[in-house]
């Protein structure tokens, strides 16, 4: 090394300050145009910023890049890079206190770390490098689709140049005679093949092969804010700003307020303008990588929707300074916004912690509220909700079908423990009524305190997840005004939907119950031994699970220790957190047409391919999607919700299924 002084170390630092700043520039350029969007309102925006930061995404997402070993491959590319880097910037930081005469080359911390280390780092980072690159190169579809992210590729060859460039000069260095080095085994292989090709020690040429990497290494960092690498900085910010609970969450509107100055009064998102910064910041962030597109029912089935495609047009707005153009959600499109099933595969899968199904929504929100446009069918069944409380329209049911031939007891203030909320669906399709009539003998089976509401009723989640907040908050108020009445603490539903809504959005608005799924409250049950039900070890079930349960509300194990209390539980390739929804989410139970197949469909298929004579699923809407694929394979009923096949499994059950 005596052929690099001090001179130059000072040199390059001086040079390293520079692309510091061109970093700091870079960032501070992108806050900027993250700033233009809006300020949220309410408890949780208003809470001190460390109460906002969520410290176990940052660490798991951010840094770690837990989301990317779903795919091994892409996963332990970037696992070798991220190590290697870590140990690379390690190594040249204790590099630096060889100055202040430090041994950081002797003994063991010296082979593990300053030689071998940095030798492994430096194969690892190229290695992975490489692997990008020849992915980006040949075009992966899922890049391509939506919009193809330039400047990625120039980065990735600079790097290789870069890290090529130092083994060179490593090279250089060891041919000399003096040279000594123990884990350097890559340098002395190329020191060797420059020995015998004749080549000597060479000092001017080491010298300038070190300013070369060092160059090269300075213009990479310079680079990287106002490149796509930005998202090595802004993935993490992003994680650590990401939302604690899972799935989707859609921040409530204040009807009351007053527009900014100049303005209308306007809901939801036309424009950039419209969104709020941690979307501004999920548009920066965003990778182009096409992962969300992958994993979309929507997309997946041929529709009009790419989330992929929704993150980069508003990606390419906002580097253009197009905060206030309003062409923006006709560019995306009424069909493709109104194709999301709102099943958050997109949230689950995103590596960068974005939520591109929170920004489909607020366009929902301004189509529906503002510009009063949606889809024929889901705005007869918005419209039918708004006259009929349900929007099921020209169901030949009546809400009390269900009841018939049963003494079901209706909740008493002071009496009942729990209040069996019926909903929309179970009461006003026929198929779904016999989860209902399942459900209470499992109630009554296991001497649970229970009871009704005499009217059935709706929570307004179709109405919410249609884009038409009013309507919601509507039915929201009128429900927890009556529940309050009623003195009603703690709620069953049978609809993940029901749930979801119950649990997240209600508390909002002043609810203080407690909702239970009702898997999770047979599973407890059958824990505590108040409900005994009978194990056929012979048949075979595969379960569906609800995206409004797994991925929305992490409830996975609760009902498939229900399933495998009555029988064998086989797993669909796509089960648990990364399960294909069923298509019926957003109102798409009203729409989801179009494209080369339904979504429910495609869905059924993985359902028969397992070989289970049954499927089953917790949620009446997965429950009637499915219900409608199965019978297209034959008439003989395949699908069940869980309460009816624990129903049918009590000992004293004569009922088969």
């Amino acid at each position: 090394m005596s052929a690099i002084s001090a001179l130059d170390y000072t040199i390059l630092a001086i040079l390293l300050g520079g692309a510091l700043a061109s970093v700091f520039l870079g960032l501070k350029r992108r806050a900027s145009l993250i700033a233009a969007g809006r300020v949220l309102a309410g408890p949780v925006e208003t809470r001190p910023w460390r109460e906002r930061l969520n410290l176990g995404a940052f660490a798991s997402r951010g840094l770690l890049t837990s989301r990317l070993k779903k795919r091994p491959v892409a996963g332990l590319a970037h696992g070798v890079m991220f190590g290697g880097a870590l140990v690379a910037i390690l190594g040249h930081a204790a590099f630096v206190l060889s100055f202040v005469g430090v041994p950081v080359y002797k003994g063991r911390f010296g082979f593990l770390m300053m030689e071998l280390g940095r030798e492994l780092a430096g194969l690892l980072m190229f290695a992975g490098v490489a692997f990008f690159l020849v992915r980006r190169l040949v075009r992966l579809e899922r890049l391509d689709t939506g919009g193809f992210r330039r400047g990625f590729v120039a980065m990735e060859v600079l790097f290789l140049i870069t890290i090529a460039a130092g083994f060179a000069a490593e090279g250089l260095r060891l041919v000399a005679p003096a040279a000594a080095s123990r884990g350097e085994f890559f340098g002395l292989a190329l020191a060797g093949g420059l020995r015998d090709s004749g080549l000597g020690a060479d000092t001017l040429g080491m010298h300038l092969a070190w300013w070369l990497h060092a160059l090269l290494g300075v213009a990479f960092i310079g680079l990287i804010a106002h490149t796509p690498l930005s998202h090595m900085l802004l993935a993490p910010a992003n994680a650590a700003l990401a939302r604690r609970r899972s799935g989707i969450t859609l921040a409530p509107i204040d009807f009351d307020a007053e527009p900014p100055e100049g303005e209308d009064v306007s809901f939801g998102a036309a424009r950039l303008a419209d969104l709020d910064r941690k979307k501004l910041l999920d548009f920066s962030a965003c990778l182009w990588c096409g992962r969300c597109h992958e994993v979309c029912p929507a997309a997946q089935t041929g529709k009009a929707l790419s989330p992929k495609k929704v993150m980069t047009t508003c990606a390419t707005y906002l580097e253009n300074g197009r905060f206030d153009d309003a062409a923006l959600i006709d560019e995306i499109g009424l069909q493709a916004v109104f194709d999301c099933t709102t099943c958050a595969a997109c949230v689950e899968e995103c590596p960068a912690s974005n939520s591109p199904a929170e920004t489909i929504l607020e366009f929902r929100r301004h189509f529906v509220m503002d510009r009063s446009e949606m889809p024929d069918t889901l705005a007869l069944a918005n419209r039918n909700l708004e006259s009929r409380g349900h929007p099921f329209v020209g169901t030949a049911a009546n809400p009390d079908d269900w009841r018939k031939g049963l003494d079901v007891p209706l909740f008493e203030a002071g009496k009942t423990e729990y209040l069996l909320w019926i909903g929309c669906s179970v009461a006003f399709e026929p198929r779904a009524q016999e989860v209902a009539r399942a459900m209470v003998r499992i109630l009554e089976t296991a001497g649970v305190s229970y009871g009704i509401l005499e009217e059935s009723r709706c929570t307004g989640d179709p109405a919410k997840m249609a884009g038409d907040e009013m309507q919601f908050v509507e039915i929201a108020q009128a429900n927890i005004e009556d529940f309050r009445e009623r003195k009603i603490q703690k709620v069953i539903t049978m609809c993940a939907h029901c749930f979801n809504s119950f649990d997240r959005y209600y508390p909002e608005l002043g609810a203080d119950w407690q909702t239970i799924p009702h898997s999770v409250l047979i599973d407890q049950l059958i824990g505590d031994g108040r409900l005994n039900v009978v194990r056929n070890d012979a048949e075979k079930i595969t379960f569906h699970d609800p995206c409004y349960l797994a991925r929305h509300n992490d409830i996975v194990a609760e009902p498939r220790r229900v399933l495998g209390a009555v029988a064998q539980v086989i797993e669909m390739p796509r089960n648990r957190k990364e399960s294909f929804c069923c298509g019926a989410g957003g109102g798409n139970y009203w729409g989801g047409k179009g494209g080369t197949a339904r979504v429910n469909d495609v869905r059924m298929q993985e359902a028969i391919d397992t070989g289970a004579a049954k499927v089953a699923t917790s949620c009446s809407f997965c429950l009637l999607m499915l219900t409608s694929s199965a019978s297209k394979h034959g008439e003989e009923r395949r699908v069940f919700d869980v309460a009816e096949l624990v129903a049918a499994a009590l000992p004293a059950s004569a009922e088969t299924v």
